[in-house]
C-alpha cells in the first residue's frame, strides 16, 4: 500500500502525503525572491551585455532585470544623478507624479522590495531617477522650469489654504469671546 522509498520519515509517528505542485500555488512567489545571479558570459565576447556609458561587461543584473537598463556596478555608483533609485513617496513629492502614473509598469518600471523599516508594511517600490522618473516628469510638465513653477504654485496654494484656515479659526474664537461678554449673568433678585 505504501512505497517506503518515497515516504519521508518525520520522526513524529505519521506519514506525510506527497506534495504536488499546483498551478497558482505559492511556488512562483518564492521563485521571484531568489537572489539575482550574474548571467553566464559568452567567452568569445559577442552577445554579452555592456554598460551604456563605459562599455564594461560587469552589468548589474538587478538593473537589467527590473529596469531593462544595462549599467555596470561602477557607473551605477559614480553617476548617481542618473542611476540612483527613488522611492514612490519621493517620486510623488519631488516630481509631482500621481499613483496611477507610478503604477503603470510599462511607462515607469519599478523594483518591488520588502520594506526595510518593518516587514509588515507595504512593499517598497523603487524607481530609477535619470532614465525614467526625470524623463517622464519633464515630458509631463514640459521642462524642469515648468516642474519647478508647478511645485511653487502648489506650495503657495498650500500656504494660502493654511492661512485661510487659521484666519477662520481666529474669527470663530473672537466671536466666541465677544458673545461670552454679552451674556453675563444678571443678578437674581434677593429674597428674604
Amino acid at each position: 500500500e505504501f512505497d517506503l522509498s518515497k515516504i519521508k520519515d518525520t520522526r513524529g509517528g505519521f506519514l506525510l502525503d506527497e506534495v504536488t505542485e499546483e498551478p497558482g500555488s505559492k511556488r512562483p512567489r518564492l521563485e521571484e525572491r531568489k537572489p539575482v545571479v550574474d548571467p553566464p558570459l559568452d567567452p568569445t565576447g559577442k552577445g554579452n551585455p555592456t554598460c551604456e556609458t563605459c562599455k564594461s561587461i560587469d552589468v548589474d543584473p538587478a538593473f537589467r532585470l527590473h529596469f531593462k537598463v544595462d549599467v555596470c556596478r561602477a557607473c551605477k555608483d559614480t553617476i548617481a544623478d542618473r542611476y540612483s533609485l527613488l522611492t514612490k513617496t519621493e517620486c510623488k513629492e519631488d516630481y509631482l507624479l500621481t499613483d496611477s502614473e507610478l503604477k503603470d509598469y510599462k511607462r515607469l518600471p519599478h523594483w518591488e522590495r520588502p520594506n526595510p523599516h518593518k516587514s509588515t508594511y507595504s512593499n517598497m517600490l523603487l524607481y530609477m531617477r535619470g532614465h525614467q522618473v526625470e524623463k517622464f516628469a519633464f515630458e509631463k510638465w514640459g521642462s524642469p522650469e515648468a516642474l519647478d513653477a508647478e511645485f511653487e504654485r502648489r506650495e503657495d496654494e498650500k500656504k494660502a489654504r493654511k492661512e485661510k484656515k487659521f484666519q477662520s479659526k481666529l474669527m470663530e474664537l473672537r466671536k466666541k469671546t465677544r458673545t461670552s461678554t454679552w451674556q453675563k449673568k444678571l443678578p437674581e433678585d434677593h429674597v428674604h
